[in-house]
């Protein structure tokens, strides 16, 4: 088994486990190639950005992997800022109003550093995702649920997290930017960048394993169109 630490939180993964579904003949080199042409680019004006990562490749599938692999490797995790985010709702979890006030400034929070630093936490990656791909007209959601380690035992429920589902030629897939753009040392609060391919449009048998969505249509074990 392989451990990778993500968001704060152990995840055992057999390697090699999650595995790109085989419905799309198609090479990644050239969107990759794109995504890493612009490597850097600022935040400031997301139209722009989506229209340099995906115009001049002729797949949906190839421009939303561009900007897919654009977010993983371009943003970095900021595990303090999701500790705060962790601790404060704990904290507020009897008492939903003050919760939702806090989590409205809170996501200004997270939203101003992500524009400014290229750093966030799960529901920055997730926003980030939908809005290139959006602007590339890819339909694109974010999804909240939990994540979970496959050999726990008891199948407890360890994180909030969030996700994106997006449907490419007709059909909806699931990704995980955050835990593709690398791994978080909980102990040092660390980041250590590393693409991780396996969550980018996993089976969704697997990838249930450790991701739980509040809502159940984006389980995704059923076709859903």
């Amino acid at each position: 088994m392989c451990q990778y630490i993500f968001c704060g939180w152990c995840v055992w993964l057999s390697a090699g486990v999650l595995a790109q579904p085989a419905d799309f003949s198609v090479s990644f080199e050239r969107a990759d190639s794109v995504a890493a042409v612009f490597a850097g680019h600022s935040l400031h004006n997301i139209p722009l950005l989506a229209f340099h990562l995906t115009h001049s490749l002729p797949t949906e599938v190839e421009k939303f992997r561009a900007i897919y692999k654009w977010v993983c490797t371009n943003i970095e995790n900021d595990y303090r800022l999701f500790v705060i985010q962790q601790a404060r709702q704990r904290k507020l979890a009897g008492d939903p109003v003050k919760l939702a006030e806090w989590n409205r400034s809170f996501g200004k929070r997270v939203f101003k550093k992500l524009l400014n630093q290229k750093k966030t936490i799960c529901t920055g990656y997730a926003y980030l995702v939908r809005e290139l791909g959006r602007q590339a007209n890819i339909e694109c959601v974010i999804v909240d649920g939990y994540t979970s380690s496959p050999a726990s035992k008891d199948g407890k429920r360890a994180a909030s997290h969030s996700w994106n589902a997006v449907k490419l030629n007709g059909k909806w897939y699931l990704c995980d930017p955050t835990w593709s753009s690398g791994v978080v040392d909980a102990t040092l609060g660390t980041f250590r960048a590393s693409f991780n391919n396996n969550y980018f449009l996993p089976d969704p048998a697997l990838f249930v394993q450790n991701h739980l969505p509040l809502d159940s249509i984006w389980l995704l074990t059923r076709d859903r169109h």
